[in-house]
């Protein structure tokens, strides 16, 4: 039920804290290890192909579970949901910091992201069905804040503390934030009635297939080059298990997410451009500390701190982007946003071959502004023109395709940093990076159209 008025009350608000906090270190500990990644190379003794499955694996289950949030936020209680899902991201939590091996490592990241799969988009739900609609901008916002910031900041926590401590202090200091997460979930108190309904498992079965085959098909172009027979035939298991899922869909009467939402076109290209801004984000925050480290001989704590002025900056503004949003519309910052998003990639490329850690710091920042700025108002905007009744299949696209779009984009990172060219490793990740960012300018180009469509007024 919709608050009528502008105030809030306290246990609102503590349930908006804690789900904030159980997502952003959700999605903190998911790009952390990032920078581990040359550490866990040497120290399992496995090739950067095989250690980046500790992010896009995780992101790929990460998706596979959000897909379910809608069904699973009609059949049971919140506070329940939420428990749940912070008790599966403390059991992964222990597993990885007690990992005696890569694999054990591995199956603690897909527990763990079982969790944040189902609290992350418990956290807009909270937000849309306790803010009142004339703050609801500045509380996307903060949601905003809350997975665009975190993947910036997890570079720089992970440095900091693999470079003092160990990898495995990731997983030790952020246990006691999620057991307070777990001591404030019992604000949580109901909004809106329970539905029973039967759980379509044959859909979830062929979606999870199209996010793997699509996945694996793009990560075997890091060993393979990009015309090899294993792309080929991931596209095609793609494409058809794509329709199956979609015929499925539109003759089932049990419940997992709605495709008619697709009809909307205003959802339909706010969501590409959230999706291409998503792979973006995670593929280059994926590079940079991989970048520093290998071509540019720094130390974990370098890598990390470099993008840490990007980070904190455009983090204290995410909620001025609500408030732009709340104000003038929701085109002048999502448009300005993603022309500042998109200099500061072409800036990238132009540098890449020579990139020293300032050129880095101040490229990041001017990156990660136009980033926030555009991301978050890009959902608020599609979430309030789908309309109530459609708001938890639209926030479950929404988090379900963000998550993908994360594991893709790290996917094509590593198969363009394993394909650069030049002698010694660190020619081959300068040619790689220079890559990644022209085919992310590509995408965020891309994103104009969409735009134009999206703000395009209709019949």
């Amino acid at each position: 039920m919709q608050n009528s008025s502008d105030k809030m009350a306290t246990k609102d608000v503590i349930a908006i804290v804690a789900a904030a906090l159980m997502a952003f270190l959700g999605v903190l500990i998911e790009t952390a290890m990032n920078v581990t990644f040359p550490t866990l190379t040497k120290q399992f003794n496995v090739p950067l192909a095989t250690v980046q499955w500790v992010t896009t694996g995780y992101l790929l289950m990460v998706s596979i579970i959000i897909v379910c949030s809608a069904y699973i936020k009609g059949r049971f209680k919140e506070r329940n949901i939420f428990i749940t899902g912070v008790i599966f991201s403390i059991v992964g939590d222990l597993i990885c910091a007690l990992a005696p091996q890569f694999t054990i490592l591995l199956l603690g990241r897909l527990i763990q992201a079982v969790g944040t799969g189902i609290v992350l988009p418990l956290l807009f739900n909270i937000i849309l069905e306790r803010a009142p609609m004339a703050k609801r901008g500045i509380f996307m916002g903060i949601g905003g804040l809350v997975v665009s910031l975190a993947p910036a900041l997890g570079p720089t926590f992970g440095g900091i503390v693999v470079f003092f401590l160990s990898w495995r202090d990731i997983f030790w200091i952020t246990l006691p934030l999620m057991i307070l997460g777990l001591l404030l979930s019992f604000s949580i108190d109901q909004k809106t009635p329970l539905r029973k309904e039967k759980f379509d498992w044959l859909r979830l079965i062929f979606l999870a297939i199209v996010f793997v085959s699509l996945t694996l098909a793009f990560n075997s172009v890091s060993a393979l080059g990009w015309l090899n027979w294993q792309l080929a035939l991931g596209l095609v298991i793609t494409v058809i298990a794509l329709w199956i899922f979609v015929v499925i869909s539109n003759h089932s009467s049990r419940v997992l997410i709605d495709i008619k939402i697709f009809k909307n076109r205003v959802f339909d290209f706010a969501l590409l451009a959230y999706i291409f801004i998503q792979v973006a984000n995670i593929g280059i925050n994926f590079v940079l500390p991989n970048y520093a480290q290998i071509a540019d001989h720094d130390t974990s704590l370098t890598a990390g701190l470099i993008l840490l002025p990007g980070s904190l900056i455009s983090g204290l503004l995410n909620p001025v982007w609500g408030r732009m949003y709340d104000s003038l519309g929701a085109k002048k910052p999502i448009v300005t946003g993603n022309t500042v998003f998109f200099v500061a990639i072409v800036l990238f490329a132009a540098i890449s071959m020579n990139m020293s850690p300032m050129m880095i710091l101040g490229a990041y920042l001017l990156f990660a502004i136009g980033m926030t700025m555009s991301f978050a108002n890009t959902m608020t905007y599609a979430l309030t023109a789908v309309g109530r009744e459609s708001e938890a299949d639209a926030n479950a696209w929404f988090n379900t395709l963000q998550q993908f779009g994360g594991s893709i984009g790290t996917a094509i990172a590593s198969s363009f940093l394993a394909s650069g060219s030049g002698h010694g490793a660190a020619a081959v990740m300068q040619s790689g990076t220079q890559h990644v960012f022209i085919f992310m300018g590509v995408l965020i180009l891309i994103n104009f159209i969409s735009y134009h469509y999206t703000f395009k007024p209709t019949k």
